[in-house]
């Protein structure tokens, strides 16, 4: 299962999500599209701190601005929204104050 958190400062994505194999995993695939493109624009916009490991992705920001705020709040809408499709293969979770 893929397991995405969500904090104050930022999210966490870890795991596999078990849909299919390697390569052919459309929750995995679609998972690592939202999250890794908020990443890159994080990054390059916001100044977040961008980790990526095999599995696994974490984005911090020592600040939270307007557009910030609003990349976190739809990558969160649109994981939910693959949460509900997929409630056996991805959870997504709010630990704090986060989205």
């Amino acid at each position: 299962m893929i397991e995405i958190l969500f904090r104050k400062n930022g999210f966490e994505v870890s795991g596999h999500s078990g849909f299919d194999v390697k390569g052919c995993d459309i929750v995995c695939s679609a998972v690592s599209v939202l999250t890794q493109h908020t990443a890159r624009i994080l990054e390059r916009r916001c100044g977040a701190s961008v980790t990526r490991e095999e599995g696994s992705l974490k984005v911090s920001l020592k600040k939270i601005d307007d557009l910030s705020r609003i990349l976190i709040e739809e990558l969160y809408i649109s994981l939910k929204d693959l949460e509900k499709q997929y409630p056996g293969n991805l959870k997504v979770e709010v630990i704090g104050n986060g989205s």
